[in-house]
């Protein structure tokens, strides 16, 4: 018979940080250069179109002894009735046997994973004098940007939110961004005294950051090449379905480009409408994995603009949860289950 382990929210808060997710993440990114990580393609469908869909993402992680998959489903409608929109689920099997291993709550992960890649793209590109920090886009997942940042780049010492789709400045935002900055620091052992500002005027903002994020649903560009500086570094976290683009596509036509996985960037990521407008070639693109491992170049001067596309691929994920998953069997949790 064989035993599955179901890992909830709370099991996941016990066991796993954003400390932990950048690790996972960059050991990822690493297997995926060395051949031993694999992403498969995305299953996506809509049920209704603009108000309810889901996608599959699978891969192999061949160095971690395991294969499995993450289901996403969206439903807008879902707040309306006392449920959460998004619900996120990962399957760890083994790849020796094809035996599931855990079932995990795979919201709980999401966050800190991808905080964790959008902070690799700036550990890895930006420039080592970089001390400003922009994040576009005040959700849910600005706070993650910023923690995972704060740890890898400890030396940042003014962190701006802009939200794009407000004239404003997240004033009201940012006091809660500060906070969850902070409880997702201390989780992980550290602290960071760098100062979180709202600010209104992007253009402005965008020309005075070494380092930007970018963390929104936008389906038209909303930053220009003109606003930003030689030597600035990109990391675009919101696209990652077809038609989403959130920088102008001659802005990065004009940087270095990289990417967590080069054909998903492609078919729907940040790239996909730049490519498909002829903006540029896509063997221009480089896998971040590849600058990790040390097979290929990142930053190769200090007017480089640089330009790091994660749409979010399964291997993140297995590996994030692998170390759950590791961590509740060593503290006891998690329920069983026999199938």
């Amino acid at each position: 018979m064989t035993q599955l382990l179901v890992l909830s929210s709370d099991d996941i808060a016990r066991t796993f940080t954003i400390a932990d997710a950048i690790d996972a993440v960059e050991d990822a990114y690493v297997q995926k250069a060395k051949g031993t990580g694999v992403a498969w393609p995305m299953v996506y469908e809509a049920f209704t179109p603009g108000e309810a869909d889901m996608d599959i993402r699978s891969g192999e992680l061949a160095g971690s002894g395991l294969f499995g998959l993450k289901l996403t489903a969206w439903f807008g409608a879902n707040p309306q009735r006392g449920l959460p929109e998004i619900f996120g689920t990962v399957l760890l099997c083994d790849d020796r046997t094809g035996e599931p291993l855990a079932l995990v709550n795979g919201s709980a992960l999401t966050g800190m994973r991808t905080g964790a890649a959008g902070a690799l793209g700036i550990a890895h590109l930006a420039r080592a004098d970089a001390r400003t920090l922009l994040v576009c886009g005040a959700g849910h997942q600005a706070a993650f940007q910023i923690a995972a940042t704060l740890i890898l780049r400890p030396e940042i010492a003014k962190v701006m939110v802009w939200d794009p789709r407000h004239a404003t400045a997240p004033l009201a935002r940012v006091e809660q961004i500060g906070a969850q900055v902070a409880r997702l620091l201390a989780d992980a052992g550290a602290s960071s005294e760098t100062h979180i500002e709202a600010v209104a005027d992007g253009k402005a903002a965008v020309g005075a950051a070494d380092a930007i994020v970018t963390v929104t649903p936008a389906t038209e560009p909303f930053i220009e090449a003109d606003w930003v500086r030689p030597g600035t570094h990109l990391s675009c976290v919101g696209a990652d379905m077809p038609g989403k683009q959130e920088i102008a596509s001659d802005l990065a036509a004009a940087a270095r480009l990289f990417c967590d996985d080069r054909a998903q960037s492609i078919s729907s990521g940040e790239f996909e409408v730049p490519i498909a407008h002829g903006a540029f070639a896509a063997e221009r693109i480089v896998e971040i994995g590849e600058v990790i491992a040390g097979t290929a170049p990142g930053r190769t001067s200090e007017s480089d603009i640089t330009v790091f596309d994660t749409s979010g691929i399964a291997v993140q994920d297995l590996a994030s949860a692998k170390t759950a998953y590791d961590r509740a069997i060593d503290a006891g949790l998690g329920t069983t289950v026999n199938l």
